[in-house]
């Protein structure tokens, strides 16, 4: 339910589309949970998008940071859906700044992280702050490389910014494009099934 794109090595004509479109196919692996039953280990095809461009701005202080819940939470940025029959793909782009990204779900919870005991994002160390970080340059705003895909019920994702020394302040500009997807539940044959875009549940990919 997290990706990051490469910067691609070579182009390819025609294009392909970066984001889902209509009558392309989407399978949830069997790791949703129960709670998630309406996508657990089902399949389906995309009767319409509608793409809706945001912009979320902070102004953090150096050395500080501010986590940004995306879910529909109390706290939250609302952009979660809230129909069982919607999926949202959110393309994700910074634009320049002195500041990093960690994300996390559920709350706490390191979506980057290494084996070793202790070896998880920390802000306040002067190492472990870059470690699974995500740089404006990783994901630029005119060329969003980051995609969050997110159905409802779904934990919230906290994205923790954190601004480096360097200025007083720093304007950290996320910008969006949430590509809402409307699900029609599907039997795929086996070249759909190759075909469709697999999303897995974030405990797939964290270990």
């Amino acid at each position: 339910m997290l990706e990051l794109k490469p910067m691609p090595e070579a182009t390819v004509t025609p294009g392909v589309p970066k984001l889902l479109q209509e009558g392309f196919y989407v399978r949830f692996t069997d790791a949703w949970p129960n709670q998630l039953d309406h996508v657990a280990g089902k399949s389906f095809q995309i009767e319409r998008v509608n793409q809706v461009p945001y912009d979320l701005s902070y102004i953090i202080p150096t050395g500080d940071y501010r986590d940004v819940d995306i879910s529909n939470s109390a706290a939250g940025e609302k952009i979660y859906p809230e129909n069982v029959k919607t999926l949202y793909e959110t393309a994700l782009g910074f634009k320049p700044g002195n500041y990093l990204a960690h994300f996390y779900i559920p709350s706490g919870e390191y979506m980057h992280r290494l084996e070793y005991t202790g070896m998880v994002p920390d802000v306040s160390s002067i190492t472990r702050r870059y470690l699974g970080a995500r740089k404006p340059a990783d994901s630029p705003y005119d060329d969003k490389r980051i995609f969050i895909y997110s159905v409802y019920k779904l934990e919230p994702l906290i994205i923790r910014l954190y601004v480096e020394a360097g200025i007083d302040y720093e304007k950290c500009v996320l910008g969006l494009i949430i590509n809402k997807c409307y699900l029609k539940p599907v039997s795929l044959t086996a070249e759909q099934m190759a075909r469709a875009k697999v999303i897995r549940y974030y405990t797939e990919l964290r270990w």
